[in-house]
């Protein structure tokens, strides 16, 4: 990594944690340059808009591209215990992308700080968003002759489960702020997998 990439990074670095702690409104460019050991020009070097660019900068880099990462591939799939097994393991994967410090303030960083996104990066997570629905349902096309639905229900299916993903992590990671997954919550997550994958039968 040469110096200018290494400055970019530890002044994100500094922020994410300044946001983390103290909030974004609170924490003023000032208090981020000293943290950080840097000066204005430096920091406006990097990120010509501020404060504004470093808070759309930590929610693209440390969450959204994170996750977007994640693939989730069933054409190998033939039952449906397989099925379950992959799709708890996604959900999974996903949670574990927290367990690493950076990555959990970045997370709680864009719950706080929704309101505060830019129009850019608001349309942004927006995309992201329909990104995981077409690969979840393009992922379930793959498997609709062992699921308990038509191709039409596919869409619908696709929605409860991208529920289940976000209620699994605001649950674990916002209200009872757990990284790691136990074994109760495993076991908990598996059984609203197969009833969701099972309830047309």
């Amino acid at each position: 990594m040469e110096k200018g990439e290494k400055q970019r990074a530890h002044l994100i670095d500094v922020a994410r944690d300044l946001f983390a702690q103290k909030g974004y409104e609170a924490t003023t460019t000032r208090a981020l340059n000293q943290a950080a050991g840097t000066s204005d020009g430096l920091l406006y070097y990097y990120f010509p808009h501020g404060k504004q660019q470093i808070l759309d900068t930590i929610v693209r880099e440390g969450v959204v591209q994170r996750v977007d990462d994640l693939q989730l591939n069933l054409s190998a799939v033939d039952t449906p215990e397989a099925l379950e097994r992959k799709l708890t393991d996604f959900i999974v994967a996903v949670w574990q992308l927290f367990v690493r410090e950076d990555n959990y303030q970045s997370f709680m960083i864009t719950i706080r700080e929704r309101m505060l996104l830019s129009d850019e990066e608001s349309a942004w997570l927006a995309r992201y968003t329909e990104n995981i629905r077409t690969k979840l349902t393009d992922a379930f096309g793959s498997v609709v002759s062992i699921l308990s639905c038509s191709k039409a229900q596919v869409p619908v299916l696709v929605d409860i489960m991208i529920a289940l993903v976000q209620g699994t992590l605001y649950e674990q990671l916002i209200i009872q702020n757990k990284r790691n997954v136990e074994d109760a919550q495993m076991q908990k997550l598996q059984r609203e997998i197969h009833l969701v994958l099972n309830s047309n039968n």
